[in-house]
């Protein structure tokens, strides 16, 4: 009886990854529109493509505000001066209703001082108090204003800030308003980006988005040690059934915007 020897063809299972195609897009693009209403004074255009720095890149006009501004420093100025002299007033009407005061009570039961003489020393001791109540009052009201004032020179503050647009350390996109433009609030002026780093985004099925961690992921052929920074749990509403993530990679090179062939394994 001859003997047959069945030979055993062992091939290997692959594990075959889609292919995914991104954009590498800055990691972070902001549109910077306006918090306030003016007249644009200058927008400079010729820093589009550039990093921006300290220097404004959109100027609205502060004038008036500047000018209220300026204003309102003096009188809280004023009501300072006048707080401080409010204090001192009634520092001395304290002195002289705890004269008063001390007196009336040392007369009030003295049977060698009329009735008439005692009405006239608690009159005077009244009229003191008041006048030392009338003071309190005043002083209440200067603290008031002065926190009234310096809360407008806050917002002067602020609003005149916001109206000195620089995008410094963002790489300048597009400015998109011009000199003598007028703005209002929600007014896109410029777009910037945050070129330190880039983004791929892609859109997963739903089972190449479970145990992401344990994975590779490859660039253009090449592994690498990256992580996904974010991967959302609910489908894209407009990739259906897909599942949002990105990924943070090193600034490139070269260009942004170009695909990125990705792979999972």
């Amino acid at each position: 009886m001859g003997r047959f020897i069945f030979g055993v063809l062992f091939v290997p299972i692959l594990a075959f990854a889609r292919i995914h195609y991104a954009k590498l897009e800055p990691v972070e693009t902001y549109s910077v529109k306006s918090a306030v209403s003016g007249k644009v004074l200058f927008a400079d255009d010729s820093k589009e493509g550039q990093v921006g720095g300290s220097d404004p890149v959109v100027k609205i006009d502060d004038a008036v505000d500047r000018e209220q501004r300026r204003a309102l420093r003096v009188a809280l100025d004023v009501l300072k001066e006048t707080l401080a002299l409010t204090e001192d007033m009634i520092k001395n009407q304290k002195g002289v209703y705890k004269r008063d005061r001390d007196y009336y009570e040392r007369i009030k039961g003295l049977k060698t001082k009329s009735k008439t003489e005692k009405d006239r020393v608690f009159a005077a001791m009244s009229a003191s108090k008041n006048q030392l109540l009338s003071l309190k009052e005043k002083r209440a009201t200067l603290r008031r204003q002065i926190a009234e004032t310096e809360y407008q020179i806050a917002q002067l503050d602020d609003r005149i800030e916001k109206k000195s647009i620089s995008a410094k350390g963002l790489y300048i996109y597009k400015v998109a308003v011009r000199a003598d433009d007028y703005v209002n609030p929600g007014v896109l002026l410029l777009t910037a980006m945050d070129t330190g780093k880039g983004r791929l985004t892609l859109y997963l099925d739903a089972d190449e988005a479970e145990n992401l961690d344990s994975k590779t992921i490859y660039l253009d052929g090449k592994p690498t040690d990256l992580k996904f920074s974010k991967v959302l749990k609910v489908a894209d509403p407009v990739h259906i059934s897909s599942y949002r993530a990105e990924i943070v990679v090193d600034r490139p090179e070269g260009l942004f915007s170009k695909l990125v062939k990705v792979e999972i394994k």
